[in-house]
């Protein structure tokens, strides 16, 4: 008797079914769809039993970044019948253009991904808004030009549709000018033969447009650039001296400025200004590497991002990233591994220019500069707070510098709002101490190697504080005794 036929596998999951992806293989399996991939691209009439293939998305992934230049237009053509038959091919296409696993080995992976976001931003398809982002935290780039002008034709579609991408792009940008590195590093070139990549335009040679998207698109969409939140202030004092912003303050931020500083930045927008590898190289340090095991990592870190051309001018945003954008669980602040504060005083102890040292440490205390108790974020502020008291007895130059900048940005941020931000941080200091980061200031108010004067402002300034919470907590007696009467 012959033995039975083994059991047949499931059907394959077509794209009419609703799920476009093939079942999951590993990136380096030769099973993988990439490797395969040229054997089923459809032709250029492709049948509807080629547009249904459950691999026709990674398939054409693969062709739309491996194939010679110019890009052959059958793959336009398959794109666009695909996706109108099939509306949510846009969105698998989009998803297997990211998972590419080998993509620094390609030609031009950013010019083709670039061509991909502008077709699918042309149908209005699903699926665009991941590119973009995507390519908005690898600018610069070579012909990086076409992302803006997809974003600035598309400004308000996304405005409507995808706020939270346009106000990605803002900061993107912002962040960009402020750190004046508009033009790719001489080593990113990455087709130099192909007409592709010689026709591609730099965001350097299209200074005025940026100059004019970062403008106009906050006059025109100012509620959705107010996603942002405070970081927007920050990013266009930063650069209040160009002109072409001197006039958007004078216009629209005057009014405007107080209350967006209210609104706490969000955590994506933090990752924006930083890229993806400097983002998970980051997050395995403050997850994986114990104390005393640091230095090592921090040296590799400083060889691949800081110690580059540009690379001191991302401290800044890689402070902000550390304070607003990861916020470690219970589990791993008790599990020894390095601490953020430590991070961060290694990063203002690695910057030699003054500039980057200010905005470094301005976007430490930011958060302080605003804060209201149950409405920010304590974690936002922990990160100065501990390098203050950690460092303060072998360290005490590093307490001094922050104390120092923490009263000029007091005294001189904004003198209009001078006795505002005064209260902020003195309910930052209370909050502090209340939710238990630190058991106390004596730390800070007890040490004698601190400098006399700050240490002087410091005991009124926290006398102030003590003050009026007794006031408060007067008043609050006072009212519940009245209740009671």
């Amino acid at each position: 008797m012959p033995p039975p036929f083994p059991p047949s596998s499931a059907p394959p999951r077509l794209l009419a079914g609703g799920d476009h992806h093939p079942p999951p293989t590993s990136a380096s399996s030769p099973e993988h769809p990439f490797h395969s991939a040229h054997l089923v691209l459809p032709s250029p009439s492709p049948s509807p039993a080629d547009l249904s293939s459950p691999h026709l998305p990674l398939a054409l992934a693969f062709a739309f970044l491996t194939e010679p230049s110019p890009l052959p237009r059958r793959l336009l053509v398959v794109l666009h019948t695909a996706g109108a038959r099939f509306p949510a091919f846009y969105h698998a296409f989009a998803s297997a253009l990211l998972s590419l696993p080998f993509p620094l080995l390609l030609p031009h992976p950013r010019t083709r991904l670039l061509l991909a976001a502008s077709e699918l931003a042309r149908a209005a398809a699903p699926g665009f808004a991941p590119l973009l982002a995507s390519l908005l935290r690898r600018v610069p780039f070579p012909g990086d030009a076409r992302l803006l002008e997809v974003l600035h034709e598309h400004a308000s579609f996304l405005a409507d549709e995808e706020p939270q991408l346009l106000a990605t792009a803002v900061f993107a940008f912002l962040r960009l000018l402020s750190r004046n590195r508009l033009a790719p590093a001489a080593g990113s070139v990455e087709c130099k033969d192909c007409e592709e990549c010689k026709g591609a335009k730099n965001l350097q040679e299209c200074r005025g447009r940026l100059l004019s998207f970062c403008v106009s698109v906050p006059r025109d969409h100012f509620q959705v650039c107010a996603l942002l939140g405070r970081d927007l202030v920050r990013s266009l004092h930063e650069l209040a001296l160009v002109p072409e912003f001197q006039v958007l303050w004078r216009d629209l931020m005057l009014d405007h400025a107080a209350d967006v500083c209210r609104i706490g930045t969000p955590r994506w927008c933090t990752a924006v200004a930083i890229t993806s590898e400097m983002e998970t190289q980051l997050l395995f340090m403050m997850n994986n590497v114990k104390w005393g095991d640091q230095k090592r990592f921090q040296l590799w870190f400083a060889r691949k991002h800081l110690m580059v051309p540009g690379g001191e001018e991302r401290i800044p945003d890689i402070v902000r990233f550390i304070c607003c954008g990861y916020h470690p669980t219970n589990e791993v602040m008790q599990s020894g591994v390095i601490a953020r504060w430590a991070v961060v005083g290694w990063l203002l102890m690695s910057c030699s220019k003054g500039y980057v040292v200010a905005n470094a440490k301005l976007a430490l205390f930011y958060d302080w500069l605003f804060f209201e108790e149950g409405r920010g974020s304590v974690m936002n502020i922990e990160p100065a707070m501990l390098l203050m008291v950690n460092s303060v007895s072998q360290y005490t130059d590093i307490t001094n510098m922050l104390l120092e900048l923490l009263f000029l940005l007091i005294d001189n941020y904004d003198v209009q709002r001078k006795e505002a931000i005064a209260l902020c941080v003195r309910s930052a200091f209370g909050v502090l101490v209340k939710k238990g980061v630190v058991p106390s200031l004596e730390p800070l108010k007890g040490c004698d190697k601190l400098s006399p004067l700050l240490r002087q402002k410091l005991l009124a300034f926290l006398s102030n504080t003590c003050e009026a919470a007794e006031e408060a907590c007067g008043s609050q007696s006072m009212r519940f005794l009245k209740e009671q009467n």
